[in-house]
């Protein structure tokens, strides 16, 4: 991996994914997005927002191939920047998935696609993905999941690393229920994120620069993966009721 490449040790803005992905950070790449989108059925012009977007290529496939009136946030400014270069004319903007810059009720559609799992506070994170939507607006989200045992940062990973944000099925299908959701569509996935591996391995070599960016012992992350058996998950929710804070939590 050339020097420089993981600046400041963030593997998201690194380029190691993207390198490995074809342009797309996240196993299953547009195919799994299409699979969804398929499933939802967006009519033509519908409001999307995808959070955690990236360079921008899944809002260009969104408005591209579907017609949706597609729009990107990500926290990473250098991320935002990078994609704007890319093509100038896709509506990216900086702004943190837990403070979305929309009035209530206005998107259709929210895409999170391996990032939830990195978020610090992911009831807050669903609490305004519920107030972007409208009633009946969809939530789509793709993601690595436990399906052993929760990794927590008790065992010294990140906080904000993927591994250490996963949750079970169980917790994540409690999490969707309780901040106004009905869960639609839960598929396992986990061969994609197999594949992914694969590809990460033929473009460098080993995993090693992977757990370089993570800024993380390798073992600590051998570790969490042998204990939590990670997989990838495909969920589509619908969004039922309002929700307000002060509803049961985790």
């Amino acid at each position: 991996m050339p020097a420089g490449e993981c600046t400041g040790g963030r593997l998201y803005e690194s380029g190691v994914l993207e390198k490995a992905a074809g342009g797309v950070m996240r196993p299953g790449g547009l195919e799994l997005t299409a699979r969804a989108l398929d499933y939802c059925a967006f009519a033509a012009g519908a409001n999307l927002v995808d959070v955690g977007c990236g360079a921008g290529v899944t809002v260009e496939f969104l408005r591209e191939a579907y017609g949706l009136n597609a729009m990107g946030v990500d926290s990473s400014a250098v991320i935002v920047e990078r994609g704007l270069r890319r093509n100038p004319q896709i509506p990216l903007r900086q702004a943190s998935g837990e403070r979305l810059p929309f009035a209530a009720g206005a998107m259709d559609g929210v895409v999170v696609e391996c990032v939830l799992s990195a978020m610090a506070d992911k009831r807050e994170a669903m609490a305004e993905f519920n107030r972007v939507l409208g009633p009946g607006g969809r939530l789509i989200v793709t993601d690595l999941y436990a399906r052993r045992a929760a990794v927590t940062g008790e065992i010294g990973l990140p906080p904000t690393s993927c591994l250490a944000g996963m949750r079970t099925q169980e917790q994540l299908v409690r999490l969707v229920e309780e901040t106004g959701f009905s869960i639609e569509v839960w598929e396992d996935h986990t061969p994609k994120l197999s594949e992914f591996v694969i590809r990460m391995i033929m473009e460098h070599g080993s995993m090693q620069p992977f757990w370089e960016c993570e800024k993380s012992d390798s073992r600590l992350i051998q570790g969490a993966i042998k204990e939590s058996k990670p997989g990838y998950f495909l969920l589509i929710a619908r969004k039922t009721q309002e929700f307000a804070e002060g509803n049961s939590h985790e």
